[in-house]
């Protein structure tokens, strides 16, 4: 069975919320925050991610923002879709995505929001919270933050017990 990859990226820097009049779900990136999509996606094409990729991205502009940022990146195409339930997910939510995923899919990347991001990459790191490359989620998932996982199983099977930690990728 080929193995997968599991992708959780938390949004790059954007905009404080006082300086948006069409509220939370239309703040930018900072020029910042373009530059660490960007530091990300060079990482993650170093890795030669097996294909096919697919983005699951939430619909606010700076989760779509440091998606593509990221795609801009990539030496290889993704299917990319907005899904809605991401903006206020929950880390059910997550596994439901997850699960649900296609079995011909080989990298899945979730772009999303704090809290939930950190709290399903916790959940599923579990105790390899205690190993250096994710000691530092103990202080809160970091912005442009990406935590790999590697899922020797099926999509339908992520849980805590069946994933192998990878890597935490910091911009």
């Amino acid at each position: 069975m080929p193995l997968h990859r599991l992708l959780l990226l938390r949004h790059a820097e954007a905009v404080p919320h006082g300086l948006t009049q069409d509220g939370d779900r239309s703040r930018a990136l900072t020029s910042r925050g373009s530059e660490q999509a960007a530091s990300i996606g060079r990482q993650l094409a170093a890795l030669d991610l097996p294909g096919p990729l697919q983005i699951l991205c939430s619909p606010a502009i700076r989760t779509r923002q440091t998606a593509q940022g990221v795609m801009d990146m990539l030496n290889q195409t993704a299917a990319f879709s907005v899904e809605d339930s991401l903006y206020s997910a929950t880390p059910d939510t997550l596994y439901g995505l997850v699960h649900g995923t296609s079995e011909t899919v080989r990298t899945l990347l979730i772009v999303g929001h704090n809290p939930t991001i950190g709290e399903f990459a916790c959940d599923l790191l579990g105790p390899a919270l205690q190993n250096t490359h994710f000691s530092t989620l103990y202080r809160g998932y970091p912005l442009a933050g990406l935590t790999i996982l590697d899922v020797p199983g099926h999509w339908l099977d992520v849980r805590p017990s069946t994933i192998q930690p990878a890597t935490l990728l910091l911009p």
